[in-house]
Order: structure tokens, then C-alpha cells, then sequence
């Protein structure tokens, strides 16, 4: 698939079959990711692949007041958690970004689906084993889509674009 494809195709996707993404193809996913810009060229992500069905269970009762979150949780077959250092504050949540945005597309170009689910605090931490001086960025559900929402209508960029000036 092109890039612009993949870029006007990618949508969020909550709810997933229940089918086997292979090792390789989350590789290659995550792959992608890593050739994001960076800022000071730190690459301050890391990532925990969660497979296991007791701990992506455990991740889905956090959401428990968000039904589609809980569902997204609860149906894909693999979470990816992308955690960053927190070494460089803002930049490195940006960064972590950039390489989250990589990764969305190539879930796409692969047939894939997925969406970004913010967590913060103490509890995922915990869980996870995530280390100080570490933050995560967000979690990504993902697998082979089991519905295919109307991706939401873009504000055009003309309304949007601005030269030389607010």
C-alpha cells in the first residue's frame, strides 16, 4: 500500500478478531516506528508487547467507564505499549509521537487496525514493571479489524492553513 493511502485509509479500529498477528509482522510494525524523527536523535522509546491474556485483562479493568476502550482492550490479540523516557520531558512525549504515528500506518499498509489509548499513572506501572524515569505514551490494541467504522470527516485544510501568520 502508498503511504498517502495508508495515511487517508488509517482510522481507529476497537474491535478485533481474535486471530494470531505474527511475530514478524509486529516486527516489522515496530520497525517502522523506530525510524521516526527523535528529538537530539535520543530514541526514547521502548516497548512492551503484551500477549498474555491474564495481563491484557487486567489492562482492559482500567477502562472499565470506557466501554469502547474496554472492548478494544479486551478483543485484540496483542497490546503494544509504547513507553518513553521521560529524560526529556515534552520532547520526548513528542518524539514518542512521531514513532506511534509510524507505527499506525504500518498497521494499516499490513491489513492491521489499531488505536492510541492514553494511560497515565501509578497502576499500569505497577503492573507492567515499567521503570522510573519512564512514562507511557499510550497503548495500542491491535490485530485484524472486526468492524470497519466511517472514518470521521477531516476539517479541510484550507480551514486550517495559515501563511506567514495566524
Amino acid at each position: 500500500m502508498d503511504l498517502y493511502e495508508a495515511i487517508e485509509k488509517r482510522k481507529s479500529i476497537r474491535k478485533f478478531k481474535p486471530d494470531t498477528v505474527p511475530d514478524t509482522t509486529i516486527h516489522k510494525i515496530l520497525s517502522a516506528g523506530t525510524q521516526a524523527p527523535n528529538a537530539f536523535n535520543r530514541e526514547p522509546w521502548e516497548f512492551i508487547l503484551v500477549k498474555d491474556k491474564t495481563l491484557r485483562d487486567e489492562i482492559a479493568g482500567m477502562r472499565i467507564k470506557i466501554p469502547p476502550q474496554k472492548v478494544a482492550l479486551e478483543t485484540a490479540p496483542v497490546l503494544i505499549v509504547v513507553c518513553y523516557n521521560n529524560e526529556l520531558a515534552e520532547d520526548a512525549l513528542g518524539s514518542a509521537y512521531a514513532c506511534i504515528e509510524n507505527i499506525l500506518l504500518a498497521l494499516t499498509s499490513e491489513g492491521l487496525g489499531g488505536v492510541t489509548l492514553t494511560f497515565h499513572g501509578k497502576n499500569i506501572k505497577a503492573l507492567l514493571k515499567i521503570p522510573d524515569g519512564y512514562d507511557v505514551a499510550t497503548v495500542i490494541p491491535l490485530g485484524y479489524p472486526d468492524e470497519s467504522p466511517e472514518k470521521p470527516i477531516r476539517i479541510p485544510l484550507d480551514q486550517k492553513l495559515h501563511i506567514n501568520e495566524f
